[in-house]
């Protein structure tokens, strides 16, 4: 096996490196299928009674030992996959998984009894009867049994039959326990006393005692058959959430009155049992671990074998427990598990929320160890190996500190501090000629990007269409049609009533429809990144009001304005894509990310509210009934509209609560979650016809089907009059357009770039091919709209956002106690290309969208801007600062950082925050309606400020990478380079790390390469994280 093959980077030949418990301990090697960790399903099971005095064996049970498999059972009282379950017997139900506490005391007991007692058998054996034969051998062998008798009644008890609580009805192996008997029966001889002169064949038995024992085995038999006992032979349910290659362990514990002392037997199968019914799940079975006793006061054998079953749940304890060669060897491997256990003591208060506390206490242990081994791997790494590549460090670092040391070890990952003791002489700062030879190779030669992005591009796109119609992928594909349809079609009809109200009424809902399901739909046909949505947004809605704003105040045609600046945008775009400008896009943080969306979270706030502010008249205009007629009507239009967009933003934060809740069934919260912004427009319309009908509030203007205009779909400027600038000079209006069209270019190369961001969160593995997003984006759909006279459309992260999550494949079968995962997105065009149809085609819907006030999409646009602030990490360090430290532990955000660093960083994005909302506020209120398009150089500059001056600030610069992480545009390649001299317990340890010691740049100069940053700053991307917003 290849070692970059090995996920956890180990050897299978060398095996040089055992666990160090502070005592000898067997070796670690193949507990493990090819780069795989095998998952174990443990369960334990307790000997109890099937009928009245079940345990109490009399001469009867002695003379038929068949009887003894009628008189007990084997109860499943608790399993492991994760965590542990237990079997409440009063509730006929298991408990709910939970971390498995036990008593040190159990533990010393456990060891001073295998020490006693212990024995390890490794077998070749491929059937359960077979290897419960060999423990009664051992039985024998030992002196826990006396005679024949007892030696046949604990076989007979050992093939009991198996209770398993989720599965209905009784279970046992009767092939196996039918094929011992039958074998006794016609042999004659007992494989344990087949040595012994004193035991005969079957003649010499009479057959009076033949026919008993047939009569008692065929009851046995038929018991099995009857119809109450249904026969269900696994748990499908659980079965379905273990990996494949997943091996079990049963314990089986109880109490055995004719014992003479314990047995405790450890079986270890070279070759697992399968398909046999010991477990509840069907996978084979590895290990056996029987501890049975004759009834004592001091020792509690289901305790005790407890204690093994939940050490099987440690990677650690099941390696060395696979290798074990005797009794010591599960000694050691005990000790081992309790070095790196935490004793707690049991206090006389404990609650909720001193538990808590303790969890905290535990993650800080765990990332000291895990730092600890990780760093004492990288050592013997850079030791140990003859690559030229690798520099020698010393180690000189302290580790306990491990949330400051992963801040230090980001800051030198971006060189923001250097040490020179701890960077070799080839790490040294590069000179300006290799930094300039850097930038001129990044941006030349002209078009190089695009033209390497062709390839991925072309590659790519085959596969989009073949994954929709895969089996697993079309129920998710066309299941979340409907739900995308809304979460693009409400935000237009929003922005295309606000376009037709306040910026130009030749702006009409129709034309609006119509525009975003083409642009949608020629997007994903051609797109690099189609799980990204496009459409008209906030940024664009802004321009488009600073367009008329500036051509009305300088008497120039809007439309010829618009059709110059989309001219100019669409240039720039070509400069952009000529200097291989796309690299920059994987430059922007999380930061950033977060002030943009700020930005447009306020917008939609501050708009909504001062449009229906405005609704309300100042006054009557003169003293006349009528005009007191007129301002009452208009008084109670405004009333009404901001009561009804309050229930609607009301209305959809219900269901959004509902939806992270746990009322209902999955699937119906998940129904209420996709259809949340219908069901608020619904709920709207319905009050309005059923409350509001005599009030005449605005609505949605749109024409029905059969008085549709198709002139109104289109706003085109007049082709002949382009050089026609009326009274304002040539000079004026491209100096204005070429501003514009600069401004417009920074916006959708932003929003795209986040688009493409967003569209990575989910596990994305295909190629983001973002030069395409770029032609498309910036230089053929702004001409496209120029002349048409289409609104501007950009990327809509939001409307990205929810597409991840419609798209996503979650792993629907967890282990008991392990949430529900994301294991992958659904990465296809075919939704996207319907959504754009059917948006398009509403044009046609005309007669039922009119009913649909303005104030359901007043309240919507409500909605957006309080699901757009809610989780972003700004908002919430800034609650974090309102409250007392000891409550930061809520958020991750927060933990471990200190105060003062957070604190600073919040109000150096607060600054930038206030003022983008005052220039909003600004544009909203004075004639200066151009002022709002300032904001992307706003964001501009603090993107500079953030990359150039805040790492100089020393004192910042610390933890200035765990306050503000990068994103990457393309899915993450993590390459663990572990080297052979690392023992099995460093590479298991640093299991959920991406050690990279050195890596070699472009230029051949030795780069240090940081672990947590792999881990830490690309965190979305690996775990699936979609912040929530209104569409998700």
């Amino acid at each position: 096996m290849d070692l970059k093959d090995n996920k956890y980077g180990h050897d299978g030949d060398n095996r040089d490196d055992a666990f160090d418990f502070g005592s000898p301990s067997p070796k670690l090697s193949t507990f493990y299928i090819g780069a795989e960790q095998v998952q174990v399903f443990t369960e334990l099971q307790e000997l109890v009674p099937r009928v009245q005095g079940g345990l109490h064996f009399t001469e009867d049970v002695f003379d038929s030992p068949v009887t003894a498999h009628l008189r007990v059972l084997w109860l499943e009282v608790a399993r492991w996959v994760d965590f542990e379950q237990d079997y409440n017997k009063i509730g006929q139900r298991f408990t709910e998984p939970h971390v498995s506490p036990m008593k040190f005391s159990r533990v010393s007991q456990l060891c001073e009894q295998l020490n006693a007692y212990g024995k390890i058998i490794r077998t070749d054996a491929t059937t359960l009867g077979s290897t419960l034969n060999e423990i009664s051998a051992h039985a024998r062998e030992s002196g826990c049994v006396r005679s024949k008798q007892e030696f046949d009644v604990l076989r007979a008890i050992l093939l009991a039959e198996r209770w398993h609580p989720e599965v209905k009805g009784c279970i046992s192996d009767m092939e196996e326990f039918a094929q011992y008997w039958e074998n006794s029966v016609i042999s004659g001889v007992n494989p344990a006393y087949e040595n012994e002169s004193t035991q005969g064949d079957l003649g010499g038995q009479s057959n009076n005692e033949l026919e008993t024992f047939q009569s008692s085995y065929n009851k046995l038999v038929n018991l099995q058959d009857r119809a109450h006992h249904p026969y269900h032979r696994y748990n499908n349910l659980l079965t379905s959430t273990l990996g494949p290659g997943s091996e079990a362990c049963t314990a089986m514990c109880g109490t055995i009155e004719f014992l003479e002392k314990p047995l405790i037997v450890l079986v270890r199968l070279n070759n697992c049992i399968r398909k046999s019914c010991i477990t509840e799940v069907d996978i084979p079975v590895r290990f056996i671990f029987v501890y049975l006793g004759p009834p004592s006061t001091e020792l509690r054998y289901d305790k005790l074998a407890r204690v093994f079953a939940v050490m099987m749940g440690n990677v650690h304890f099941r390696a060395c427990i696979n290798e074990a060669k005797d009794v010591r060897d599960i000694v050691d491997a005990i000790n081992g598990f309790m070095n790196d256990a935490l004793v707690m003591p049991i206090s006389r208060f404990t609650n909720p929320e001193t538990l808590a506390g303790m969890v905290r206490q535990i993650e800080a242990y765990k990332r000291e160890v895990e730092h600890d081994v990780e760093n004492e791997c990288r050592l013997r790494n850079i030791l140990t190996s003859g690559k030229p590549s690798q520099v020698d460090l010393p180690y000189n670092f302290n580790f306990a500190v491990s949330r400051k040391l992963s801040a230090i070890s980001l800051a030198l990952n971006d060189a923001v501090l250097r040490t020179p003791a701890a960077v070799h002489q080839s790490l040294s700062k590069p000179t300006a000629s290799s930094r300039r030879k850097q930038f001129i190779d990044g941006f030349c030669p002209p078009f190089v990007d695009f033209f390497r992005g062709l390839k991925p591009w072309a590659n790519r796109v085959p596969s989009d269409y073949r994954d929709a119609f895969k089996k697993d992928h079309l129920s998710i594909v066309f299941g979340s049609v409907l739900f995308l349809y809304f979460v693009n079609l409400a935000p237009a009809i929003t922005f295309g009533a606000l376009l037709n109200t306040q910026v130009d009424p030749s702006f009409t809902i129709s034309l609006t429809l119509l525009s975003t399901g083409v642009f949608i739909t020629v997007f994903t046909l051609l797109a690099g990144q189609p799980l990204a949505f496009v459409g008209l947004t906030a940024p664009m809605f802004i321009l488009e009001t600073a367009i008329a704003s500036v051509a009305k105040d300088a008497h120039i045609d809007a439309k010829l304005l618009r059709f110059w600046a989309a001219i100019y945008c669409s240039m720039f775009g070509i400069f952009f894509l000529g200097c291989n400008a796309s690299v920059l896009a994987n430059h922007i943080r999380r930061s950033v990310e977060e002030i943009f969306n700020s930005f447009i979270a306020f917008f939609f706030l501050l708009k909504s509210l001062f449009t229906m502010f405005r609704l309300i008249p100042s006054g009557p205009k003169n003293s006349s009934p009528d005009a007191n007629l007129d301002f009452s009507n208009k008084l109670a239009i405004a009333g009404a509209t901001l009561f009804l967009a309050f229930i609607k933003l009301q209305f959809c934060l219900s269901l959004a609560r509902i939806k992270r809740g746990n009322y209902f069934r999955r699937i119906i919260r998940k129904m209420l979650g996709a259809l949340n912004v219908p069901l608020g427009m619904l709920l709207i319309t319905a009050l309005d016809l059923i409350f509001f009908q005599k009030f005449n509030l605005p609505k949605v203007s749109i024409p029905p089907p059969n008085r549709a205009n198709v002139s109104s779909w289109f706003n085109m400027p007049n082709m002949k009059h382009l050089l026609d600038y009326g009274p304002a000079s040539p000079f004026l209006v491209h100096g204005m357009a070429i501003s514009i069209g600069l401004t417009m270019g920074i916006i959708i190369f932003t929003e795209v770039a986040l688009n493409g961001i967003t569209a990575m969160k989910n596990k994305a593995v295909k190629p983001n091919v973002f030069v395409m997003d770029v032609l498309l984006m910036q230089i053929i759909f702004p001409v496209v709209s120029g002349v048409l006279g289409w609104p501007f459309c950009s990327g809509a992260t939001v409307r990205t956002m929810s597409n991840l999550v419609a798209l996503v494949k979650m792993d629907h079968a967890p282990a008991p106690g392990i949430p529900h995962r994301v294991i992958g997105t659904v990465e296809q065009r075919v939704s996207g290309l319907l959504v754009g149809v059917f948006v398009a085609l509403s044009i046609f819907l005309g007669s039922i969208l009119s009913f649909i006030p303005l104030a359901a999409l007043y309240g919507m646009f409500l909605y957006m801007g309080v699901m757009g602030l809610r989780d972003l990490q700004f908002f919430l360090r800034v609650l974090a600062l309102l409250k007392r430290r000891k409550h930061w532990e809520d958020w991750e955000c927060v933990r471990g950082l200190p105060g003062k660093h957070i604190l600073v960083f919040a109000i150096i994005q607060t600054i930038i925050i206030a003022i983008l909302v005052a220039l909003n506020i600004v544009a909203e209120f004075s004639t200066a309606k151009y002022a709002g398009i300032i904001f992307p150089v706003i964001i501009l500059l603090y993107a500079l400020f953030r990359e150039s001056a805040l790492p100089r600030w020393t004192w910042l610069s610390l933890y200035l990478h765990q306050l503000d992480r990068k994103y990457k545009l393309n899915p993450v390649t993590h390459t663990a380079v572990i080297e052979k001299s690392c023992s099995r317990k460093e590479t298991l340890a640093s299991l959920h790390v991406v050690p990279s010691v050195v890596n070699n740049d472009s230029h051949g100069n030795t780069v240090l390469l940081s672990d947590v940053e792999c881990e830490e700053e690309l965190s979305d991307h690996e775990d699936g994280v979609v912040r929530r917003t209104w569409a998700t």
